[in-house]
């Protein structure tokens, strides 16, 4: 039976194996060139809420950024304002420069569609040659604004816009203007359109519509003003007539004579009796008159005859219509 002196030698002789062998598997540790770190050997970390109760400062994260700029990026405004610098001579020099005649003549560019539209009076291919439209023009060196300053100066043309359709058509769109009337002056009957703005912008050509209401009674020998004035009075009526009331429509309107002293006389389609308006107050007159037909219908309808009106006067009184009848045998 082991004594208690045996035991406690053997018990120290096991704790100095250990402590050896410790000793030894870290020297051969060192000699392979491990790090204690990545075995796990250090001191545990403490958790964030351990940190928090015990007291300990937790220092925070920190990560460098570098803010140095590459040497090369200082250079880029300068390097795209010098292409930017570049590209806008080139095209200069394309456009309008001396290398203008290099691609003058490349058939790739030139017109080889050309669409108008809005023609109903004038015809395209007149209003072509009359712009100087050519299919020998080259899209390159075309100048929109120039041809539609020149369509403008067609008495017809009221709009025009052009578009080009690359690589080779080219797209022209124009509105016309409206005829609203016919204006006849002098001893020799010219005859005249006058567009909505009470403008004379026309000649009537042989062929061409007449179905419009005439002005007579301004010629030659009044003076600009005059000649404003009275074409600004029957255009008023006219564009009032436009509205097509069922007692006074504009297709109802036969003529429009001014005498010489400036006074409007109405003539209309169905009745020859004249109408004097007088010079002033044309919007007023026009609503009388309006009201008047409408009783004079009525009055027919009764077995009453329209025909039987000799005149009307608008200007006798301001509140008052003169209709005055033929009176028979």
């Amino acid at each position: 039976m082991p004594s208690i002196i045996d035991k406690i030698r053997k018990l120290f002789v096991g704790k100095m194996k250990t402590t050896q062998a410790g000793s030894l598997f870290s020297r051969r540790l060192q000699k392979s060139c491990y790090k204690a770190g990545g075995l796990d050997t250090g001191s545990r970390k403490k958790p964030f809420w351990e940190q928090w109760k015990s007291g300990t400062k937790i220092k925070p994260q920190e990560t460098a950024i570098s803010v140095n700029k590459e040497p090369g990026n200082v250079h880029y405004p300068l390097k795209l304002t010098l292409l930017f610098g570049s590209l806008s001579f080139a095209g200069y020099l394309l456009l309008t420069g001396p290398m203008h005649s290099l691609y003058d003549d490349l058939r790739y560019f030139r017109i080889h569609e050309i669409e108008l539209s809005g023609c109903r009076t004038i015809g395209c291919e007149d209003l072509r040659k009359f712009a100087g439209i050519t299919y020998e023009m080259n899209m390159l060196s075309l100048e929109p604004n120039a041809i539609r300053n020149r369509l403008l100066q067609h008495p017809w043309v009221k709009y025009a816009k052009i578009k080009r359709i690359w690589p080779d058509g080219l797209a022209i769109s124009i509105q016309e203007y409206r005829p609203q009337a016919i204006l006849v002056q002098g001893t020799e009957k010219q005859f005249s359109y006058v567009n909505n703005m009470g403008v004379v912008f026309a000649k009537v050509a042989p062929g061409r519509e007449l179905d419009f209401p005439v002005i007579t009674g301004i010629d030659s020998l009044a003076t600009e003003n005059d000649r404003k004035e009275m074409l600004a009075a029957a255009n008023l009526f006219l564009r009032l007539a436009e509205r097509n009331n069922p007692n006074l429509p504009a297709q109802n309107i036969s003529e429009i004579h001014f005498t010489e002293t400036g006074s409007l006389i109405l003539y209309l389609v169905e009745h020859p009796f004249p109408i004097y308006f007088g010079k002033d107050e044309i919007k007023r007159k026009y609503s009388q008159l309006r009201r008047v037909l409408e009783v004079l219908y009525r009055k027919r309808k009764g077995g009453a005859r329209l025909e039987e009106v000799a005149y009307i006067r608008m200007d006798y009184q301001k509140d008052k219509v003169l209709v005055a009848r033929n009176q028979k045998g």
